[in-house]
């Protein structure tokens, strides 16, 4: 059985169209209200989240829990999401195989290419 699950605070790009689509997609499968998914440009980010400063915030998204206070980007934030999101038990055992996070960030950058070859849109826009 997973332990239970402090609220995640997660950061994306709102000039992101993929980002802006993952935010509405998760908020719409947080319905026990363990996701804190702000804009980087929201005012309030840094004094709700100081650890993420400097920190490039526009390239990935980013997570940091609110418990441990522990700072997460990108494909490592694959199993503290499905942690916390009901009926995806099977996501978070998943990601939580040996070089799972890797591969998923691997093929995330693949796509990202081969996007920015087919649309001409930057990877992170």
């Amino acid at each position: 059985m997973r332990p239970m699950a402090t609220p995640l605070l997660l950061a994306y790009d709102p000039a992101c169209t993929r980002c802006c689509r993952l935010a509405l997609g998760l908020a719409r499968h947080d319905r026990l209200g363990l996701l804190l998914i702000l804009s980087v440009r929201d005012p309030d980010l840094l004094a709700l989240a100081p650890e993420l400063a400097g920190r490039p915030v526009e390239k990935e998204v980013h997570g940091l829990d609110l418990g441990s206070r522990e700072v997460r980007a990108g494909a490592d934030l694959l199993r503290p999401i499905a942690r916390r999101l009901p009926g995806w038990w099977w996501l978070w055992l998943l990601f939580g195989l040996p070089g799972f996070p890797a591969l998923a960030h691997r093929t995330f950058l693949i796509w990202s290419t081969w996007r920015f070859r087919r649309t001409g849109r930057l990877p992170f826009a």
